[in-house]
């Protein structure tokens, strides 16, 4: 069931995508309530399923990670076989991103490992399980990704963030990478309860990760949204590029970025080139959208084509992310 959300919930909303780790005090003075009343609206928007959970975004290429996707067009399936196809994405270590699509592609699957060849065996391990039901395939690395505010939930978006497979890396020791697994599904966990799960201080803690958000490999702290529960629709669009410059290229990337509804924008080496991730209100409105940039930008957009997530089994920001615990706690 669609839940109607009033301002104040949209307010609440907005502010958790700016920030999921800014505490009810804080999130209350900028909305006009109490703390108290911010704790019981977030419980209830997560009683109701519109926040699924809050995650932390992470560079994980400052760390040597690649993120690869596979695309899988299926044959001869029924539902239950569907299922364990998506379930053994799910459970599979190495994966991010395990949706259900409807489109050319049935399973969008994000893996995010340490070179081309980890990614080659698990390609393999796939074909060898199920390659009767597959009848094809295509393989993306992502280049540059965009992790945008939610337009939509209110004005007055910050510049985006992004990371790219051309970012320095950087050295983390093993208490910077339990903190990452923590905080990748647990953005709002206090720093005591962090430091209760890896036997450390609040204090060593509480360093670690203003080290960490230095170094720019966290990045940003946001609630994961059900776009179902607050009528949306997850639509994903396919660009096939050509003609471009670097010039082009960057006025492209900024102007998709700038629309309200687009919430990760993507250049990818593969089949096609790049890839725009939209939670919209409509079929219609997300075909507009794609309108708009094939007027805007006709001498460099070839083709596209699109998919419309109908149902999402793992969104990981990180790699061994721990399972999250929805805490909506005084930070």
């Amino acid at each position: 069931m669609v839940l109607k959300l009033d301002t104040k919930d949209l307010r609440i909303l907005a502010e958790l995508d700016k920030n999921a780790r800014q505490s009810n005090r804080k999130i209350g003075k900028k909305v006009g309530l109490s703390k108290e009343v911010v704790k019981y609206r977030i419980d209830k928007l997560i009683e109701n399923k519109i926040i699924v959970r809050f995650h932390t975004i992470t560079n994980y290429f400052k760390l040597g990670i690649m993120k690869f996707k596979l695309y899988l067009r299926l044959t001869n399936i029924n539902k239950k076989k569907i299922e364990e196809i998506a379930n053994y994405f799910k459970n599979n270590k190495t994966t991010e991103w395990d949706v259900f699509c409807t489109g050319r592609w049935d399973i969008i699957i994000g893996f995010l490992v340490h070179n081309v060849n980890e990614f080659d065996d698990e390609i393999q391990n796939v074909m060898n399980k199920y390659s009767k039901y597959i009848q094809e395939k295509a393989v993306t690395t992502t280049l540059h990704l965009v992790h945008q505010e939610r337009g939509f939930l209110g004005k007055g978006k910050n510049p985006p963030i992004f990371h790219t497979l051309k970012d320095k890396k950087e050295d983390i020791d093993n208490i910077d990478l339990e903190i990452l697994k923590i905080l990748a599904n647990n953005a709002r966990m206090p720093i005591i309860d962090i430091a209760e799960i890896i036997k450390t201080t609040p204090r060593i803690v509480q360093y670690k990760i203003k080290q960490l958000e230095k170094k720019g490999i966290i990045l940003a702290y946001k609630a994961h949204l059900n776009p179902k529960q607050i009528d949306r629709i997850f639509c994903k669009a396919i660009l096939y590029l050509t003609n471009l410059t670097q010039e082009k290229e960057k006025k492209f990337i900024s102007y998709a970025s700038s629309i309200p509804d687009v919430v990760w924008p993507q250049k990818v080496l593969g089949d096609w080139d790049f890839e725009l991730d939209c939670e919209v209100e409509s079929y219609d409105h997300f075909q507009n959208i794609l309108l708009d940039l094939k007027e805007k930008f006709p001498e460099i957009i070839k083709d596209y084509e699109f998919c419309i997530v109908s149902e999402e089994y793992k969104l990981d920001f990180f790699p061994g992310a721990y399972r999250e615990k929805l805490i909506n706690k005084e930070l």
